[in-house]
């Protein structure tokens, strides 16, 4: 009975060296993660900042032969930008509202499948205390 009742110690406490194990790794992965997903977007945002910075150039250049002028095409791609903001502006709640939406939305798949991970971990770990308690009360 007391061999049995130190077992089941040890189990628990491999349980929880597991779980803390388990915790820490988490936390390093997902600063890991965070980091490379960070730097990558900034590189990807910087990159496709330039490259709409010198489409739009170069469709003022275009206007700016269509229309025989050193300026229109560059005053028409302005233009359209200022439109652009105001429309943001006059609409940013809705904008705020789809925004938040889908950031909630990859959130929360982000959590549930963090959670699924977790309690297959833990059934993992059930399992093998079970067996473990099962194989020494037979033995």
């Amino acid at each position: 009975m007391l061999e049995r009742l130190e077992e089941i110690r040890e189990n628990i406490f491999r349980y929880l060296e597991a779980r803390i194990e388990l915790f820490t790794l988490e936390s390093r992965g997902k600063i890991e993660e965070g980091v490379v997903v960070a730097v990558h977007s900034i590189v990807l945002a910087l990159l496709g900042t330039m490259t709409v910075i010198f489409l739009f150039s170069l469709l003022a250049a275009y206007l700016n032969e269509v229309t025989n002028s050193k300026y229109l095409g560059f005053l028409i791609v302005a233009a359209f930008f200022l439109l652009l903001s105001i429309i943001w502006i006059a609409a940013k709640d809705f904008f705020k509202s789809k925004i938040r939406e889908a950031a909630y939305s990859a959130l929360k798949k982000s959590q549930e499948k963090k959670l699924e991970e977790k309690s297959d971990a833990v059934e993992q770990l059930m399992a093998q205390t079970r067996s473990s308690m099962s194989n020494s009360a037979n033995s």
